[in-house]
């Protein structure tokens, strides 16, 4: 007997979620389809049957995560209006973000590997980052779209830069530092 299409997607759903969890721990050259599969308690057939390949999965995990961002920035200005930079800043530079990396943004995670990735892969991150520009411009003075590529590079490398720092102290002034160049970007200062 078949699975259902609902049955489909959830298993679906459940490869990408785990996928996504994988990658941006252990990075795009980190695991393997065996990995990605064990990951999800599942047998590679199963991967197979959902994604063609490795590269096809990290594609869809790229587009969802880069969706997530969008969403999320989307979500800070509609919750907070005038004040969601504010707000959203706290999450994005606050530690529980840096240290949860399994499910933190895809910018810092995984901009590393989607360099080394497929065409069609670094197409839609420029296409999906044009769109997260474009949003956060939104809300900042003037709706600067360059203040805004300059924010999420800051966020982004920040955070990066962070998750690889051993000592506590230097995480705190690093993301301290972040934290003051960021606000003078969204005019909170």
């Amino acid at each position: 007997m078949r699975a259902s299409p609902e049955h489909m997607e959830k298993v679906r759903t459940h490869l990408l979620d785990s996928s996504a969890q994988g990658f941006r721990e252990e990075g795009y050259a980190g695991l393997g389809i065996n990995g990605l599969a064990k990951r999800a308690g599942m047998t590679s057939g199963a991967f197979y049957g959902h994604f063609a390949s490795k590269s096809a999965a990290f594609h869809d995990v790229i587009v969802r995560g880069m969706q997530d961002y969008l969403d999320t920035v989307i979500q800070y200005q509609s919750e907070f209006g005038a004040q969601w930079a504010r707000h959203f800043l706290d999450y994005y530079l606050g530690l529980a973000h840096v240290q949860d990396l399994a499910h933190s943004c895809v910018v810092p995670a995984l901009s590393v590997d989607i360099a080394r990735a497929d065409r069609d892969t670094q197409i839609v991150y420029s296409m999906m980052f044009e769109k997260v520009v474009t949003q956060v411009a939104e809300g900042l003075p003037g709706k600067d779209r360059l203040m805004a590529s300059a924010l999420i590079a800051l966020l982004a490398g920040s955070v990066m830069m962070a998750r690889g720092l051993t000592d506590p102290d230097l995480v705190t002034h690093t993301l301290s530092a972040a934290r003051r160049h960021a606000d003078i970007i969204v005019g909170a200062v």
